[in-house]
């Protein structure tokens, strides 16, 4: 029951809205027929630009394309590219074997007393707190913190 009324109302209101539009649509006015388009001005516009200077008007015909003239082509040919002479490349000192870069981590030593700072090692070593979990011994060798546990 408490559909009805707002159905009733919605009904009648889309009614009454196609009845305005139908009642103000206007019917578009004929088109010309080509003698009468014929007979129409050329469209310009007025002086200052804005609008049409007469209405109704006839669209400017279209102007005859000039002929086409022959052009020689002029083709260049490339430019001939050489390859740069090889330099010989200076003889490099050996390098360092890779076992001696890569020494094993030392043992973990237990962190207590951790402050914002850093943390104290087992042995009273003070080890300074870097980026992320990173600390540096007093000689400033890179260490890694894990937890309670901090291994060189």
């Amino acid at each position: 029951m408490r559909i009805i009324k707002p159905a009733a109302l919605t009904a009648a209101l889309l009614l009454g809205a196609l009845l305005c539009a139908d009642a103000w649509a206007q019917e578009p006015a004929p088109a010309p027929s080509a003698e009468e388009y014929a007979k129409l001005p050329v469209c310009t516009l007025s002086a200052d630009g804005k609008r049409l200077a007469v209405e109704p008007c006839r669209t400017a015909p279209r102007p005859v394309p000039a002929p086409r003239r022959s052009v020689t082509q002029i083709i260049q040919p490339m430019p001939r590219v050489t390859r740069a002479p090889q330099v010989g490349m200076p003889a490099m000192p050996p390098s360092t074997p890779i076992e001696t870069l890569m020494q094993p981590p030392g043992a973990p030593i237990p962190a207590a007393n951790c402050d914002a700072g850093g943390c104290f090692g087992a042995g009273g070593t003070r080890y300074n707190g870097a980026a992320g979990g990173a600390v540096l011994t007093p000689s400033g060798k890179l260490c890694n913190r894990t937890g309670a546990w901090i291994q060189c």
